[in-house]
């Protein structure tokens, strides 16, 4: 996405567009449906509800990240790896 920046302007407003519109819809729909659930639900439950979702998602992110970043890992290891190898052989 950043590297769209670089281009002419109608290609850094796409980017930096779509950022505000998830940002508003990330922000809003939550909001949007926790009241829903209040009048549905009542104020107690809706706000459980509402922690328990938030809750999720932020463990979701973090194995998320954790996964990504063990991967990242595992690979410059190997690619380091196979490089010291290959040195090695030359040497």
């Amino acid at each position: 996405m950043l590297a769209a920046l670089d281009g002419s302007e109608p290609e850094r407003a796409a980017p930096l567009a779509a950022y505000y519109v998830l940002s508003y819809l990330s922000m809003s729909l939550p909001a949007i449906a926790t009241g829903a659930g209040t009048h549905h639900f009542g104020p107690r439950t809706a706000a459980h509800a509402y922690a328990e979702a938030a809750a999720l998602l932020a463990v979701a992110a973090v194995a998320a990240l954790t996964r990504s970043r063990h991967k990242a890992l595992h690979t410059t290891d190997d690619r380091l790896r196979q490089t010291l190898l290959t040195t090695a052989d030359h040497c």
